[in-house]
């Protein structure tokens, strides 16, 4: 699955996560399997072989900018532009991406929690 923005100048570098499940080591899905990933090496992708488990860790870390609502200012820093810029490259993403995000990833509530947690220690 790729965001919106990302497959907009085409896949060429862009990570495709897989974790090969239940092929065993039959000759005919071992090479089903290799086909279909090879399409997608054909047309630039970076290949990462991952358990479904940390992709889902990753994407939770990675979704929650979206819901940070933040705004450009006058006296943007360049750590807060370079934030600015990854919230904007998520604005496109779908609702349904998120809502299967928050709702079937276990980790997505472990990441708001941290996130709560960080709020907590900057009003300290």
């Amino acid at each position: 699955m790729f965001e919106p923005k990302s497959v907009s100048d085409g896949l060429t570098g862009l990570p495709f996560v897989f974790e090969k499940l239940c092929i065993r080591d039959e000759e005919h899905r071992v090479s089903r399997c290799e086909k279909f990933l090879n399409a997608f090496v054909r047309e630039g992708c970076r290949m990462v072989e991952m358990s479904c488990e940390d992709h889902d860790r990753y994407a939770a870390g990675s979704q929650i900018l979206e819901g940070l609502m933040l705004e450009s200012t006058p006296i943007n820093m360049k750590g807060y532009q370079s934030l600015l810029g990854l919230v904007e490259n998520t604005a496109g993403d779908s609702f349904d991406l998120y809502f299967g995000l928050f709702m079937f990833n276990k980790n997505s509530l472990e990441m708001l929690e941290k996130l709560d947690l960080a709020f907590v220690d900057l009003r300290k």
